[in-house]
């Protein structure tokens, strides 16, 4: 009999690899940046490194955590016949088990980071929370409802940032979540035009592609996403203003969504939903950072 093999640094890293698959730690942090965007803006300054601020981060984090890793739990059968086999679940590196603990334990550390914090931010993460919850039983299921709801996820943050330092935000923050808002709905009906056929088989979904077709639910994300160009220079008409950095990344967010608007439009391989929902992450990102960075008056 072969004695056990010794686990390496390697395995270790490779296992906290397949984690950050599990829960897209990339959203966390990006759900992080919008959150320390809404705290300088509302301050006015670079907030002092305590406990409040990392509660502060640690409360949509955690939140986010929870969410993804309760998703692929749920999802196990619908990402197999959409052929994800490089989910955790799917290709057996992490097992349901695992991912269903981690996600009641993340729920957990996220709302009492909340409850640490002030009432507002509490009630905000116990709503969202049991929304996630929700979302993840039934609402994904129904026609834009549940595109509403992960819409409102990259919204929130803005608004949670400043309430954890102030009772009243600031109105530019208003602007700013909602263009997060309209991002994330073109992003998640990409999403539901991904995941249509196992959302049929799997789950039996009436989702927005599902009832109105392919076709129409990429029209009206392309439409979302043209929408949400010229709406990025409210923010910097209100109290933020434009230098040399944060303009450089506005123009890269801005010129990459209007490129991944115009591909939505004329192409329709299965492949341009993944190519997509990528890049735009990575131009919402950019995005984050001009707003950082022009709250910061650089």
């Amino acid at each position: 009999m072969l004695p056990p093999r010794e686990i390496t640094p390697m395995d270790t890293l490779a296992h906290l690899r397949e984690y950050w698959k599990l829960v897209r730690f990339e959203h966390a942090i990006m759900l992080a940046v919008a959150v320390m965007i809404a705290i300088v803006i509302t301050l006015g300054e670079i907030p002092q490194i305590d406990q409040l601020f990392y509660l502060a981060l640690l409360v949509p984090i955690c939140s986010e955590v929870g969410s993804f890793a309760l998703n692929d739990y749920m999802d196990r059968e619908t990402d197999k016949i959409n052929g994800m086999m490089d989910r955790p679940l799917v290709k057996g590196t992490i097992q349901p088990k695992s991912a269903l603990l981690l996600s009641i334990f993340s729920f957990a550390i996220s709302l009492i980071a909340g409850y640490l914090i002030n009432e507002i931010v509490f009630l905000i993460a116990i709503f969202y929370n049991a929304f996630a919850i929700l979302y993840n039983i039934k609402l994904k299921d129904l026609p834009l409802l549940g595109n509403l709801f992960i819409a409102t996820t990259m919204a929130i943050p803005f608004i949670f940032g400043a309430y954890v330092y102030t009772d009243s935000p600031p109105e530019v923050l208003w602007d700013i979540a909602l263009l997060g808002f309209i991002a994330g709905l073109a992003r998640e009906i990409v999403k539901s035009v991904e995941d249509m056929k196992g959302d049929s088989k799997a789950r039996k979904s009436k989702t927005l592609p599902i009832i109105i077709g392919k076709g129409p639910s990429l029209f009206i994300s392309s439409m979302l996403f043209l929408l949400f160009i010229p709406l990025t220079i409210v923010p910097y008409m209100m109290d933020l203003t434009i230098h040399f950095a944060s303009g450089f990344f506005l123009f890269i967010a801005d010129i990459s969504i209007l490129i991944l608007a115009l591909y939505l439009l004329y192409a329709r391989e299965d492949r341009t939903f993944s190519i997509v929902r990528k890049y735009s992450l990575g131009a919402l990102f950019c995005g984050l950072l001009s707003l950082l960075l022009a709250s910061l008056g650089l």
